[in-house]
């Protein structure tokens, strides 16, 4: 039906559709209703987001200034999430159950303006190429704060998928 009436919305083919199996009216509207109903449900996802945050080092405070830092970070439930550019926009998206030993690096620049870059280990088996692999979340506001909620959202994330670690030693 796209190619017929492609500026139709979702619930308009069910329409032509419902009307064609020689339903009657009532039973049509109501599921038409319905349709609506989990069309808009499934546009209103919810991330449940719990931290989101945007590069803040010397740069990064005069490009907000003008509205051209286009890097976002998001900690979600089960996700860490990286939006970068704006002509060319990258969501880079890790399983939190994936991540491993958040670390914390500050320089005595990044001290001074209070940010510092957080690098998460990536250690998934499966696939090969992405074994031990950095992800940098570069100049976070409080940066230790943002590491305790990133390694309480993956521990938690962890427990929740019942999933056990064994470290070589």
């Amino acid at each position: 039906f796209s190619c017929i009436f492609p500026t139709l919305p979702v619930a308009s083919y069910y329409v032509i559709i419902l009307t064609g199996d020689g339903m009657d009216n009532k039973e049509s509207v109501q599921n038409i209703e319905e349709l609506k109903k989990e069309e808009k449900n499934f546009e209103n996802v919810d991330y449940e987001i719990i931290w989101e945050g945007q590069p803040n080092g010397l740069l990064d405070r005069f490009l907000n200034l003008l509205h051209l830092n286009f890097t976002v970070y998001q900690i979600t439930k089960d996700e860490l999430i990286i939006k970068e550019g704006f002509f060319r926009r990258h969501t880079n998206t890790s399983e939190l159950y994936t991540l491993k030993d958040p670390d914390l690096i500050e320089s005595i620049i990044q001290r001074q303006l209070g940010v510092g870059n957080l690098y998460v280990t990536v250690d998934t088996h499966s696939s090969p190429g992405s074994v031990g692999r950095r992800i940098v979340l570069k100049n976070i506001k409080e940066p230790e704060r943002v590491r305790k909620i990133l390694r309480d959202a993956i521990e938690d994330d962890v427990m929740e998928r019942k999933i056990t670690y064994f470290d070589k030693v």
